[in-house]
């Protein structure tokens, strides 16, 4: 089924954010574990990286924004209102995904740089950051999921 005018528009919009926006920090998140264990050669990096989850994060606000146009067009097959299963389900991933990133593994790493600073050791905060960055990651796949399957429609 193709999708013209600004529908089309408005979904392209959508993906792309999605392509761009939960794909580097999805990647970033999995990958400061590993960073943390480098210490403090890592700090550039990992300050960065903290400053970038938190932006990443929040931008993916625009991909709901776009995805509640696209519902609110509702010029999709699919889509029928925000009470679909598959869409709320969606969004409360949504929600615990980007609570995840912004109130545990953002604070968490930037605990672990100030540590780092100090000369510290920063394995105890490694295995939350750990558990949070599986827990978010899990909820993005899932999320793509339901995009794509579409369950109980």
């Amino acid at each position: 089924m193709p999708h013209s005018g600004s529908f089309g528009l408005l979904l392209t919009v959508h993906v792309v954010l999605g392509v761009f926006v939960i794909g580097p920090l999805t990647l970033i998140t999995v990958v400061t574990p590993r960073l943390l264990r480098l210490g403090a050669g890592a700090l550039p990096i990992l300050r960065l990286c903290v400053r970038m989850i938190r932006a990443l994060a929040l931008a993916s606000l625009l991909i709901v924004v776009t995805g509640l146009g696209l519902v609110h067009q509702g010029s999709f097959g699919s889509v029928r209102s925000l009470g679909d299963p598959w869409l709320s389900g969606a969004l409360v991933l949504w929600v615990v995904a980007t609570g995840i990133s912004l109130g545990m593994i953002a604070p968490g790493l930037a605990h672990a740089v100030k540590e780092i600073d100090a000369g510290g050791d920063t394995r105890r905060r490694t295995l939350p950051i750990m558990g949070g960055v599986a827990v978010s990651t899990a909820c993005w796949i899932l999320i793509i999921a339901f995009m794509v399957i579409k369950p109980g429609t």
